[in-house]
């Protein structure tokens, strides 16, 4: 492997990290949404927990509950470990590579011209190299470090979730949400409203009136009919 083989790989390898390093970035921010999605749903069995039921699913709810926010937190602890605290080295900006050039030019103005262009260009060249070899060996052991850390952040992830699901069934099963617990009405009675009806009467109703005299008829070619005799209780 000649001199621009070897430059050519450092660079790779250079590039390489960077690459990992925004993966790295990009990777966090699953475990990160699913983190802040199960913390809502343990959130939500919190709040509407029945506090006041004792009982076998009671205390294996907390028992679940408990060693699931415990796994919540220490994948939380790893994920933050993973995502901050780390200093990437990179090559310089152009504008100091350019003095470095220059720098060069004045050093080796000197020199034979058949030699100056050959010296300027391998002394840039050997200090690239050499900064792509000392960056992409910070950078890949920091990658490494925060692989290592992401996967324990998996790790405790899914067993967390695994105890998140027990602490649903107990909490689904054993009927711990306060709202189906069945309280009874409160009625409140503003005003009191009269009751209109018949009036009773102080002595009972009055007989119906006697049905009335029959209807007299008359026909002019017969004897008038003579009128009845007076009840002895008459005026």
């Amino acid at each position: 492997m000649n001199n621009q083989a070897r430059f050519d790989f450092y660079e790779k390898l250079y590039f390489h990290e960077i690459e990992a390093r925004e993966q790295m970035t990009t990777r966090l921010q699953i475990p990160l949404a699913m983190l802040i999605a199960v913390i809502g749903v343990m959130g939500f069995m919190v709040q509407n927990l029945d506090r006041d039921q004792l009982g076998n699913w009671t205390i294996a709810f907390q028992i679940n509950f408990g060693i699931a926010a415990a796994l919540i937190l220490i994948s939380a602890g790893y994920c933050i470990k993973s995502a901050w605290g780390y200093n990437y080295d990179f090559i310089s900006f152009a504008s100091q590579w350019h003095d470095y050039h220059q720098q060069c030019i004045t050093l080796y103005a000197s020199q034979p011209a058949k030699k100056r262009a050959a010296l300027i260009e391998g002394a840039l060249q050997k200090c690239i190299r050499d900064k792509y070899i000392d960056c992409a060996t910070v950078n890949a052991a920091i990658n490494e470090k925060r692989s290592y850390r992401y996967h324990f952040t998996i790790k405790y992830f899914i067993v967390a979730v695994v105890f998140v699901s027990i602490t649903f069934a107990c909490y689904f099963f054993g009927g711990l949400d306060k709202s189906l617990r069945t309280k009874p009405i409160e009625v409140n009675i503003v005003s009191s409203i009269p009751l209109k009806g018949v009036e009773m009467a102080a002595h009972p109703p009055a007989p119906p009136p006697p049905p009335p005299p029959p209807t007299r008829h008359v026909r002019d070619d017969r004897r008038p009919s003579a009128p009845p005799p007076r009840s002895p209780n008459g005026k």
